[in-house]
């Protein structure tokens, strides 16, 4: 087998850059911190953030070429989109994702790329909530305000309705009132 000295570089993997020198042939191979190979960016200080960012990217690219023709289509059913989505979208973001170590941070990412594409899908938004999230929630925060002290300031506005009633009219803007403010603060000096 030949080695072209020229076309070959070496890479040394390590947190602390290392200093070596690989000779085939008498000449020198050129010495790299990363290179890519296959798509994917390796690098030698074991850098997995950048990789999957570009893969999320990728990830994200291809589901937007998508998005009109795909998943805004009313005519395609969900389990259409998502076999898609299957088939498409998500083998490029697991591409080498067995040969990398996980950490949570890229564990969210993924999730989040994933949630995003999924979301457009379904059709659904950031905003949309589930009603029974938005029920249990609110019973939590009920159950925290029944046990507060009855001296704290949001157990005494939760408990007390408004006075009086609204103005049917416009509500003042804020400069409007902040200069009535200080008319009437003026004339009490």
């Amino acid at each position: 087998m030949l080695i072209s000295a020229s076309k070959t570089k070496c890479m040394t993997t390590s947190k602390t850059p290392l200093r070596c020198m690989l000779v085939v042939n008498d000449q020198i191979i050129h010495r790299v911190t990363k290179f890519k190979y296959l798509g994917i960016e390796i690098s030698g200080f074991g850098d997995v953030e950048n990789e999957v960012r570009e893969q999320t990217t990728k990830t994200l690219r291809i589901a937007a070429c998508l998005n009109e023709n795909i998943w805004r289509n009313k005519h395609i059913g969900i389990e259409a989109k998502s076999r898609i989505y299957k088939a498409t979208v998500r083998p490029i973001m697991t591409y080498t994702v067995e040969t990398r170590p996980e950490t949570a941070k890229t564990k969210r990412m993924m999730e989040t790329a994933e949630m995003k594409v999924l979301r457009r899908i379904a059709g659904k938004t950031l905003l949309d909530r589930d009603v029974n999230e938005w029920v249990l929630s609110r019973k939590k925060w009920n159950e925290h305000m029944s046990r507060m002290d009855n001296n704290r300031l949001v157990k005494i506005v939760g408990d007390k309705s408004p006075l009086g009633r609204r103005s049917t009219r416009r509500p003042r803007s804020i400069i409007a009132a902040y200069e009535s403010w200080l008319v009437s603060h003026e004339s009490c000096r």
